[in-house]
Formats: structure tokens, sequence, C-alpha cells
């Protein structure tokens, strides 16, 4: 079954999606981190390479720019996509020197500062502030911190030009609230001429925190459609747990196929067996892809875009019997693959 993957926007947690974590029911759902970067690119390689299978992906502002990169990395395993308050254009004009400026009041003036200065525009400004409300916002902006902060706004100002490359065909619902100013519905009535399929709901009487502000509203329209696509992708004809070695997936293979495909000459893998480490820092895999090749982790290496006619170069510097790589794709033990597969073949 595919897993709901709800990202977070700028500053967020949990606390954004809670109502429409409880409205899941039996559909499995998780939370994503995407504190640790400063690239949305880097935040979608990381989200791709921690949640593994079928992923429904529900994203909140910076966390739909996160989830539109995901899915042109890897569509092959994004089963919908769920987009709030967000939007695909790149930087603007004028917008780095007021992130900037946000950055610098984080650090300088304390995070509450950022808040107060931030929060009131995000909200629906026809409606008096709920004062639970915005205390439970303040309260997440400053536990975040200014690093994080930090890091998403630079995340922001070099984010890639969505619209170029939004090319998803699969099931997809765009939500933002009727008085969003900063995302507002032209924005994603854009992304919808992009992907006709993509279905527009507009939330009454809700700015940019939709989730939170209309949360009954928000979390119902989520859960009917996320059961929708669950009950429809169970249902696709596919090999289960077969990663399809596509466009996206070769993209994101294409340092780690390089790598492999070093092992070709003599220089190469002389160069791998002297220094193993140096030799993967030359084509700047992922930390996930370069750990994955240490540890042989065949299904791993595959996962992460590596094609499998590549990455058996690996096996002429070991050597490591085909078999063996054979029991490991099958997620099998030795022993076990030759029982079930190979009829106790045992050579080569």
């Amino acid at each position: 079954m595919a897993t709901v993957l709800f990202i977070p926007g700028l500053v967020c947690d949990g606390l954004v999606w809670q109502a429409a974590q409880a409205a899941m029911g039996d559909v499995p759902n998780v939370v994503a981190d995407i504190s640790a970067h400063d690239s949305i690119p880097d935040m979608a390689r990381d989200l791709l390479a921690k949640h593994d299978g079928r992923l429904i992906l529900v994203g909140h502002s910076l966390g739909g720019r996160v989830a539109m990169e995901m899915a042109r990395m890897a569509h092959g395993r994004v089963a919908g996509l769920a987009l709030l308050n967000t939007g695909m254009h790149p930087k603007r004009s004028g917008e780095e020197g007021k992130r900037h400026a946000m950055i610098t009041m984080g650090y300088a003036r304390g995070m509450a500062e950022v808040a107060a200065a931030w929060l009131p525009g995000m909200m629906n400004a026809d409606a008096p502030p709920n004062p639970a409300l915005m205390q439970a916002l303040t309260d997440m902006v400053i536990r975040m911190g200014p690093d994080v902060h930090a890091r998403q706004l630079r995340a922001l100002l070099t984010r890639p030009d969505a619209g170029a490359s939004l090319a998803y065909k699969g099931p997809m619902l765009l939500m933002t609230g009727r008085q969003d100013t900063w995302s507002p519905i032209a924005q994603h009535e854009d992304i919808r001429a992009l992907c006709p399929q993509a279905r527009l709901e507009i939330i009454e009487n809700a700015g940019h925190f939709a989730p939170v502000e209309q949360p009954d509203a928000v979390a119902r329209l989520l859960a009917e459609w996320a059961l929708g696509v669950v009950r429809d992708d169970i249902t696709l004809d596919r090999i289960p747990d077969t990663p399809l070695y596509d466009r996206p997936r070769g993209t994101l293979g294409y340092a780690l196929n390089k790598m492999a495909m070093g092992l070709s000459t003599p220089q190469g893998r002389a160069d791998f067996l002297a220094d193993e480490d140096a030799y993967l820092a030359r084509f700047h895999l992922t930390p996930q892809q370069t750990a994955a090749v240490k540890a042989r982790d065949w299904a791993e290496m595959v996962r992460l875009g590596g094609n499998l006619f590549y990455i058996l170069k690996l096996s002429a510097v070991d050597p490591t019997p085909i078999r063996a790589i054979g029991a490991a794709q099958a997620g099998l033990s030795m022993d076990t693959f030759l029982d079930t597969r190979l009829g106790k073949v045992t050579n080569g």
C-alpha cells in the first residue's frame, strides 16, 4: 500500500498536519523532515532515499516544491501528488534582499521576532487572528530555530523552475485558501494548466496556512482523495517491489552509474582497489549512494538509480559471485536463493 508523505513548509513541522494525519484512518502516513538541507533537490533526494516504496506526496508551501521535485526525479514511485498553498515559479526580482533580511533577523533578533513579522501576512486577513493558533504557530517557528530558517530560505532562493519540468500525469490535488495572498489561486491554476488532470479545491476563509486555519475542511478533502489514490494504486498492474529504470531514476543514478562504468578500465579498477573512498569521491555520489556502494548493497544501489548492468562492474573488483548479487536482489539468503531459484547450482 502507498504511504502518504506529508511534507511541511518553511519552518514548519508536524503541527500543520495533525488534523490531516488524524483523518487518514488506516492509510499509512508519516511527516517528512526537510530541515537538514539548503536546496530543494537535496531535500527531494533525501526523502526519496529515506522513504521506501510507493508514495502519495502531500506538500504545503515549500513542501509542495519539494514534492514536485520528487515527482520529477522519481515519478514512477509517486502514486499521487497533492500541492497546498504553493507555486512553481523560480526566484522573482527583488526577492533575494527580502529573504536575506529575514535570515539576518532570525539570527540577530530571534525567531520570535521572525514569527511576529512573518506569520500575520500568512493568515486570512479578512478574519481576526485566532490567538491560540497564532501562539501555536509562533512556538513552532521558534522550535525550528534560525539555522533551519536560514537553510530553508536559501533553498527557496535557489529553487528550480518547477514549471519547466512539471509533467506529472498521475492523480493530483491542488488546494489553496481563498485569502492566500502569498500563493494565490492563480498560481494553482497555472499548475493545473500544465497538469489538466489536477483537481483544484479552494478553501474558504483561509490564507497561506489553510491546513491549520481550516483543518477540518482540508483534512476531509485530503483523506477522501488519498483513500481513492490508494484504492486505485493497489489495482495497478505492476511487478511488486521492482524499481523501474525510467528517465528520473536514470537522472538520479547518473553519478553512480558513471562511477561504475569507470571500473571498465584497468586504471579505474586499480584506483578503486588502491583507495575506494578517493575513487568514489571523484564522482560526487550522494552520501546514500556512497554508503550503498561501500556496503555492496545491490538492492539499495538499484533503488538509488543504479542500472544493474553498470553496477555489476563492481563484481569485477571484489569479486562477487553473480549468484550472491541475485540473492541480494531477491532479498534472500544465499542458501534459500540456491534452493528456490537455482536448484543448488553452485558454479559461477
